[in-house]
């Protein structure tokens, strides 16, 4: 075997290690930048996280920033990097059964909270993503004016958006960090790790910022036009319409294979 070809299939097992998505690398990071990890967010961390989301307009919700402090975000997504979706899965049904009033819970365990760490300016930036529980209510009410009763078939309702479907709230670099890929291998991932759990669609919306649409489909999403909606039928069996804010248009990506 001649060098060139050793060469090229050592940059293949590089490129394969590098996309490897377990609850180790959660903890260590990924390589994003020269000196910079992309790793899971710690308490530690969410003061520079809320600052950061700042300046994507979005105000972190208090909920979510208490489940990064108590350990609670992101403990299905580990159970399922550990044990594959399986154990994702089971892990949000036990948290439905343990909260039969309080579903939020079950989704603030599918909660994800990246950050980018920098060896010389901390923390430089964050991606904030979870299954969006406005969402599932809004099926779970047309359920019911549509006569559906069925206790089981409604909690099927609230797991499917639990385990379907993943909105990215947040994108934020700081400046001194732009221009390094930064943002777009927060968003790498961040799909990653809710594909390799199952999820079927990650999605976001965009405010009018030139160049977002670009930025956003070099990181292999797709950006629909303004105005045009998401049709859910993938992740809840029922065709519906979900509208953007006035002004802002959808980016989204579906698991491969789905």
């Amino acid at each position: 075997m001649g060098l060139m070809a050793r060469s090229g299939k050592a940059k293949q097992q590089r490129g394969k290690s590098a996309a490897v998505v377990t609850e180790r690398k959660l903890d260590s990071g990924w390589a994003a930048a020269p000196g910079v990890r992309v790793r899971q967010a710690v308490p530690a961390d969410m003061g520079a996280v809320r600052e950061l989301a700042t300046l994507a307009g979005v105000t972190l919700e208090d909920v979510l920033a208490e489940s990064v402090v108590s350990g609670v975000a992101g403990l299905a997504l580990r159970a399922g990097l550990s044990e594959g979706q399986e154990g994702f899965n089971r892990h949000i049904a036990e948290q439905f059964i343990a909260h039969p009033d309080d579903p939020l819970q079950a989704y603030l365990s599918a909660a994800l909270v990246l950050v980018a760490d920098d060896r010389e300016h901390s923390v430089v930036g964050t991606v904030v993503a979870y299954p969006p529980a406005s969402i599932a209510q809004i099926h779970l009410d047309g359920a019911r004016r549509r006569g559906i009763t069925d206790p089981r078939e409604l909690n099927n309702l609230m797991m499917l958006g639990a385990i379907g479907l993943a909105k990215v709230k947040a994108l934020a670099v700081a400046e001194p960090a732009r221009g390094r890929n930064v943002g777009g291998s927060l968003l790498l991932r961040c799909r990653q790790v809710f594909f390799a759990c199952g999820y079927t669609i990650v999605y976001g919306q965009m405010p009018p910022t030139p160049g977002l649409d670009a930025f956003y489909r070099r990181n292999g999403f797709e950006v629909l036009d303004q105005g045009e909606g998401l049709d859910l039928w993938p992740v809840f069996g029922v065709h519906s319409r979900v509208d953007t804010d006035p002004g802002e248009r959808f980016f989204i990506r579906y698991r491969p294979g789905s």
